[in-house]
């Protein structure tokens, strides 16, 4: 092979790797804002304060805080803007826009979220994840039957290796984008913990 086919090969496969890595190159400053990044999508699903958005190219379950914070009205179908970062499998919301231009403030982007340390339905969050389980008293504990079901309702699928905790139950199960995760849901029915297994 001459010098000027071996220059040409190798120039054509440098620009198919700019051009790849072009595609796939996400800004830096986008990542590290600390005012966080905006989404936009269609609703497809809605779990309480979660809901799954949806566009063109993928999926997302968004996070909005626990529902007795404060329960939101976001319904299957709504088109909406959404600021914050992601977070583990999912997107924590700070700010949800509305098609019609209102805003839902969800929680600054810095510090301590408005609930932490707040009193739920359950007591005294105590110290723990924001997103923790809520603590009831036994006679209030929902049977684990029922839990089963609120996950499957969630749609999660393939529940396996339920393990009862002090204040939860862990249970692999696979998500509704077909992940193998744990998820964590507290005796009185929240789910508010989801991790890749």
């Amino acid at each position: 092979m001459n010098l000027a086919r071996k220059t040409l090969i190798a120039a054509a496969l440098l620009g198919l790797g700019a051009a790849g890595a072009a595609v796939a190159q996400t800004p830096i400053r986008d990542v590290l804002s600390p005012a966080g990044i905006s989404i936009s999508g269609t609703v497809t699903d809605v779990f309480g304060n979660k809901f799954v958005l949806e566009d063109g190219s993928g999926k997302v379950l968004v996070e909005s805080g626990p529902e007795w914070h404060r329960r939101l009205d976001i319904q299957a179908g709504e088109k909406l803007s959404v600021t914050g970062r992601p977070e583990g499998g999912s997107f924590e919301a700070f700010t949800i826009t509305r098609a019609d231009g209102s805003k839902v403030e969800i929680r600054p982007a810095g510090g301590p979220p408005p609930w932490a340390g707040a009193r739920g339905p359950g007591g005294p969050a105590g110290p723990r994840d924001e997103r923790g389980p809520r603590h009831v008293a036994p006679h209030e504990e929902k049977p684990r039957a029922e839990l089963l079901d609120v996950l499957r309702q969630a749609g999660y699928r393939d529940l396996d290796d339920v393990e009862r905790k002090r204040h939860h139950y862990e249970v692999e199960a696979r998500n509704r984008f077909g992940e193998k995760v744990e998820v964590h849901i507290d005796f009185a029915g929240n789910i508010y913990k989801e991790k890749r297994d």
